[in-house]
């Protein structure tokens, strides 16, 4: 599913009415007719209930007249308030306010200079709200009235359907523009808006329908759009079952250096992850006092003893033991639970020099390389970084709030500047490939935040790059089973108490949904 920003989605709208030949205001029957199918599927007593559609000037506001039509004719109250004078409208807004008009329904025009509540009584009066003040073209602060009467809104204990996007928010970044409606449910339409699908704009959408209006999908193609929605539709396009002649020796060999005095739990997630992902061998890279205790955790993954430092890390005179042993394997992952010793650090930086195989880089690996970012541009090998919030922070001298602020493209341009596929971690995960591909995850629940998740998720990406999968496509394809392994276990049920153990045990279960399988009864 195609993610666009609010400038795209117009241009779209442009070429498919000048080269196309579709009207607008045809574009605009099939997006209130498809929203209002939606609408009643959100709010099933819709009809009887009063209804009020809240309309601004612009295009936003012709699909609430439509709506309003559509309603009417279908039994319901309706009450139209335009917050604006009709004056201002134009094109097919104005059309459909004309058509409302010659069929009779009446139109409150907002009095800014009047009594705000003898007016606001209205809306408050009705049983459902049609948000159709501001749609994508929204590019200022909300203001005065207008912010009064959203903020307003929110406060109602009825349903709130919203036309497009809830009036508010940016639709190209999800952050909220002053004030924006909290929806209890989104018709959005032609093709998924970035701004909805990101924090806070997810939070504020609600329930989700794309409603087709006639726009070809070939043009979004020709304009080269590569933001994807994961859902699990995507994500099965990136996996096949395998051929019944594989063997373990053909499906790669992942290795794995992690764990340090403390943090033996960390290196066996990772292993495991990786294994449960596919790889047909996996080795870990362990300080060799260390390695009694993960042979005892670790049946299927092999260990690697490797020197260590007084504080039982990875030592730097560890690196031509790793190097010699993975000259010729298909993928590593580095970096949880090895501390940040000065001699690890070095030793980090030393292995993105000179491994030849992709690397997934999490954790302290991140943190090593946060004093200078630069030396990613100077890696042997194509790389994945997978972090927090916190870590990607370190990484551009910010702070977590600022990175959250604007995930898409803090990640877009980090991935794009130091050459590297970016995984952005949180709700709604970011993946960013350097040629521009951009995807936000679809899956996952409020249970995954607890320890070792992230460890299990780097070993679910090395796993798929030894497989031989491309970086965004093993990262993709990793975050999407991650969040969706979980969501099989407890969502629904819970919203803590999952543990990352409990995602890779379902893990095989959910990679073999996109693979094709149905599970049997």
């Amino acid at each position: 599913m195609l993610l666009l920003t609010a400038r795209e989605m117009a241009e779209l709208d442009r070429k498919t009415i000048t080269q196309i030949g579709i009207p607008g205001t045809v574009l605009m029957e099939n997006a209130s007719r498809g929203a209002a199918a939606f609408f009643l599927e959100a709010a099933p007593d819709l009809i009887g209930r009063r209804i009020c559609v809240v309309a601004g000037s612009g295009n936003n506001a012709g699909d609430g007249f439509v709506l309003a039509r559509i309603f009417h004719s279908l039994g319901a109250r309706v009450e139209v308030l335009c917050l604006s004078s009709p004056q201002k409208l134009t094109g097919d807004a104005l059309i459909n306010f004309n058509i409302l008009v010659k069929i009779g329904i009446k139109a409150h025009i907002w009095d800014e200079s009047g009594d705000f509540q003898a007016q606001f009584q209205l809306v408050e009066q009705c049983g459902a709200v049609i948000d159709a003040i501001f749609g994508t073209g929204l590019n200022s602060e909300v203001k005065g009235h207008y912010r009064q009467i959203i903020d307003r809104i929110n406060e109602l204990p009825v349903p709130v359907l919203a036309v497009d996007v809830p009036s508010g928010l940016d639709s190209s970044t999800g952050r909220v523009m002053g004030s924006a409606i909290k929806a209890t449910a989104t018709a959005t339409f032609g093709f998924l808006k970035i701004g909805l699908v990101v924090e806070p704009g997810s939070e504020l959408a609600g329930k989700i329908r794309v409603v087709d209006i006639g726009i070809p999908f070939d043009l979004a193609v020709a304009a080269g759009i590569k933001r994807y929605y994961l859902t699990r539709e995507v994500a099965s396009l990136w996996i096949a079952p395998r051929r019944p002649d594989v063997h373990k020796g053909i499906a790669g060999h992942a290795c794995v250096l992690a764990g340090s005095r403390g943090k033996t739990g960390a290196a066996s997630l990772i292993s495991l992850g990786a294994a449960r992902a596919g790889a047909g061998l996996v080795t870990l890279f362990i300080p060799e006092s260390l390695n009694p205790i993960v042979e005892v955790k670790l049946t299927e993954p092999m260990t690697l003893p490797i020197p260590e430092t007084p504080e039982q890390a990875p030592a730097l005179s560890a690196l031509p033991l790793i190097l010699d042993f993975i000259s010729n394997k298909q993928a590593l992952a580095m970096g949880p639970g090895i501390s940040t010793a000065e001699e690890t650090t070095a030793l980090v930086k030393e292995l993105l020099l000179k491994v030849p195989c992709p690397i997934v880089l999490d954790a302290d690996g991140i943190t090593a390389v946060s004093d200078d970012p630069g030396i990613l541009l100077k890696s042997a090998a194509p790389l994945v970084l997978t972090p927090h919030p916190g870590e990607m922070a370190r990484l551009l001298g910010s702070t977590p709030q600022e990175v959250q602020q604007n995930r898409v493209e803090i990640a877009s341009k980090f991935s794009k500047d130091y050459g590297v596929c970016l995984l952005l971690k949180g709700h709604r995960t970011i993946i960013a490939s350097p040629d521009g591909r951009l995807a936000v995850n679809s899956s996952g629940n409020p249970a995954m935040a607890s320890g070792g998740m992230g460890d299990a998720l780097t070993g679910i990406i090395a796993g798929l790059l030894a497989q031989g999968m491309a970086p965004f496509e093993a990262a993709c394809l990793g975050a999407y089973v991650h969040g969706a392994a979980a969501d099989r276990v407890i969502s629904g049920v819970s919203t803590r108490g999952l543990l990352a153990s409990d995602i890779l045990d379902e893990l095989p279960r959910a990679l073999g949904i996109l693979e094709g399988f149905t599970e049997k009864e």
